[in-house]
């Protein structure tokens, strides 16, 4: 089953290594001192990933472009406010987090839910066209947009983890630094969110 093997590919192995000195350091520093230019710069380097992240909590593209743009406009206004303590890029996706959470929680992502965004519909009908019988591409489609919504329903506590290591591609140490979190602990979400995408897909009969 292709939705369930997709399920199992969602365990990564977490890395262990000292944490590296913060990229992004120089362009806060500069931004922090009026330097607006930097805010382009580090919008540069963030903004896809980003996006991404917030596209996979929030499912529908406008919404999730929407709280990407709104997640740096939070970061330059509170700017000063960020300690060297953490990464930038900690700090940005935490911003990102909570934003998405109270998204999470309004009318308009349930209605969002109901709505597959143009990309969405796009990237599936191509793995679809790739497919060399119809049924094989009807299957396919339905598998990936049954693990897609799956993924969506995660209660949010186990998403983030799943999301930052199966989607973007994060160790666990990185994605531990990112939420906040140990690296145990986001090795125990994301078995956790395995499982529960497993019974879900198995119970749509993937």
């Amino acid at each position: 089953m292709l939705a369930i093997a997709r399920v199992n590919e969602l365990q990564l192995s977490g890395s262990r290594g000292r944490v590296k000195e913060d990229p992004d350091i120089g362009l806060v520093r500069s931004l922090q001192n009026g330097e607006e230019q930097a805010l382009d710069a580090l919008m540069d380097r963030h903004r896809d990933s980003l996006f991404r992240f917030v596209f996979a909590h929030v499912p529908n593209e406008a919404d999730a472009l929407e709280l990407t743009q709104e997640a740096f406009v939070r970061a330059y206004f509170n700017i000063q406010r960020f300690q060297p303590s953490a990464k930038f890029v900690t700090w940005l996706y935490h911003i990102a987090l909570n934003l998405c959470r109270d998204h999470s929680r309004s009318k308009a992502y349930h209605c969002s839910l109901k709505t597959v965004s143009v990309e969405e519909s796009n990237d599936l009908r191509q793995v679809a066209s790739n497919q060399k019988a119809p049924d094989q591409a009807m299957e396919t489609r339905d598998q990936l947009i049954a693990l897609e919504k799956a993924i969506a329903a995660l209660p949010h506590d186990l998403k983030p983890a799943l999301i930052l290591t199966a989607m973007e591609g994060h160790s666990y140490n990185e994605a531990a630094e990112l939420l906040g979190i140990s690296p145990k602990a986001v090795g125990t979400k994301v078995y956790r969110a395995r499982k529960l995408l497993q019974k879900k897909l198995q119970k749509l009969g993937f």
